[in-house]
C-alpha cells in the first residue's frame, strides 16, 4: 500500500499544502519546529483517525482556523481509497470514497510509526511494554480483546474485594469465585502473548542481526509472576494461577491488590545476553525499536498481504554510519517510506529505488530533486 498524494487544509502550520510523494523513499529536511513531524502527523491521521501527539483535535487545527481538513489517495492492493478527515474542536469526521466511517478506515492500521518517543518501550515502565504486546495481539485477534477486557474488568472488581475483607465488611471465603475468574481469564492473556512472542522472536532475532551487520543478538525475555513458558497449555495455566493466588493471599488481603497476572507482567530485551534497558546505548536501543518496527510490518504483510506505510521521525539521530546504512538498505523498495532528516545528503539509497528529497520551511513543502 502507498499515498498517492496528500492534501492538508489548516493542520497545525500548514495553511494549503499537496504533495504527491514517490511509492518508495520521501525524504523531508528542514531545521527544528518547520513542519517535519506535522506532516508525518497528518498521514497517521488519514490512517488511523488518531494522532500520535495530541488526544485533543483542537491541538492539530491551524490556530487561526476553526477546522481541519485533510484529504489523501491511498493504493493498495486491491483498490484506490479516498480518505477524507475533518476536524473540528471536540470532534472528527472520517470519510472513505465519500461514505462516513468510524475507527481504522482499512480495517487496520496502515501505518508504521517511529518517533524518539517509541524509546519508552525499552527505557519505560512496564506498562509501555504490556502495552505494546496488546496492541499486536489486539489488532488481529479479537478474542484477545475481549479476553483482556473481561481480565481487567475482574481485577478491578477482585481489588475493591480485597479491600472490603480487609475492612472486615465481607469474608475471605468469597475470593474463590473471582480467584478462578481471573485465573481463568488470566491464562488466556498469558497464552496468547506467550504464543505472539514464539512466533515473533525469531524473525526480530534475525532483523537486528541484520541491522547491526552480525555483531549483536537480540534475545526477548517475558517476565511473568507464574512460571509460565510456551510449553504450558491453557488449563496449565490456569492451575498455576489458582496455586499462586493462594500463596499471596494474605499479603494481597494487606494490601487490597492483585499481585499476580498478567497485569504485571513485563517484557525485556538483552543484547549478547545484557540487559539492554540498564546497559545498552541510545543507538543499541534505537536499533531494537526499528527491529521491532520492522517485525511489525513483516507481520502485518504476513496477515493483511499488505505493507504498511513506514513514518520514520528523526530515526537517524544516535545511530552510527553502519546502522544507519543497514536501515535504509532494508527499507528501500518494498515499502513506502517517509523520513524526516535535518539534512538529506548522506542519505545513500539502493540503485533503483525512487526518492523525492523535500525542503520544508515554516509549513510550506517544496520539492528538492
Amino acid at each position: 500500500m502507498y499515498l498517492k498524494s496528500l492534501e492538508l487544509i489548516n493542520l497545525r502550520n500548514y495553511v494549503h499544502q499537496t504533495i504527491e510523494p514517490c511509492p518508495h523513499f520521501n525524504i523531508l529536511t528542514g531545521q527544528n519546529a518547520q513542519g517535519k513531524t506535522n506532516l508525518l502527523e497528518s498521514i497517521y491521521l488519514a490512517c488511523t483517525g488518531k494522532s500520535f501527539r495530541t488526544s485533543r483535535e483542537r491541538e492539530a487545527i491551524n490556530w487561526s482556523s476553526e477546522f481541519s481538513t485533510i484529504q489523501c489517495l491511498l493504493e493498495t492492493e486491491t483498490r484506490e481509497l479516498k480518505i477524507k478527515l475533518q476536524l473540528y474542536p471536540g470532534q472528527k469526521k472520517f470519510f472513505v470514497n465519500e461514505n462516513i466511517v468510524h475507527g481504522y478506515p482499512l480495517g487496520w492500521p496502515g501505518v508504521v510509526l517511529f518517533t524518539p518517543d517509541d524509546l519508552l518501550l525499552i527505557k519505560g515502565p512496564p506498562q509501555e511494554r504490556r502495552r505494546f504486546l496488546d496492541y499486536e495481539l489486539g489488532l488481529f485477534q479479537p478474542q484477545y480483546s475481549h479476553y483482556l477486557s473481561r481480565y481487567n474488568r475482574i481485577v478491578s472488581q477482585r481489588n475493591n474485594l480485597l479491600r472490603e475483607i480487609r475492612e472486615k465488611r465481607t469474608k475471605n471465603s468469597t475470593l474463590q469465585a473471582w480467584n478462578e475468574q481471573l485465573g481463568r481469564y488470566g491464562a488466556k492473556v498469558l497464552l496468547f502473548r506467550l504464543q505472539l512472542l514464539k512466533k515473533f522472536s525469531p524473525h526480530l532475532r534475525q532483523l537486528h542481526f541484520q541491522l547491526t551487520t552480525g555483531h549483536e543478538n537480540l534475545e526477548l525475555r517475558y517476565h511473568s509472576s507464574l512460571k509460565a513458558t510456551n510449553m504450558y497449555s491453557e488449563e496449565e495455566l490456569f492451575n498455576q494461577y489458582l496455586e499462586a493466588l493462594a500463596t499471596v493471599q494474605e499479603e494481597e488481603i494487606a494490601r487490597a491488590q492483585t499481585l499476580i497476572g498478567p497485569h504485571r507482567d513485563d517484557l525485556s530485551f538483552f543484547l549478547n545476553g545484557v540487559d539492554a534497558k540498564t546497559y545498552g546505548s541510545q543507538g543499541q536501543q534505537r536499533t531494537i525499536i526499528l527491529a521491532l518496527k520492522i517485525a511489525q510490518i513483516l507481520q502485518w504483510k504476513n496477515d493483511v498481504n499488505e505493507y504498511p506505510v513506514l513514518l520514520l521521525d528523526d530515526v537517524l539521530q544516535e545511530l552510527d554510519q553502519i546502522r544507519r546504512q543497514a536501515l535504509l538498505n532494508y527499507v528501500s523498495g518494498s515499502v513506502q517510506v517517509f523520513l524526516t532528516s535535518t539534512s538529506g545528503e548522506n542519505l545513500k539509497l539502493g540503485a533503483g529505488v525512487n526518492k523525492i528529497l523535500y525542503n520544508v520551511v515554516n509549513g510550506k513543502i517544496t520539492k528538492a530533486w
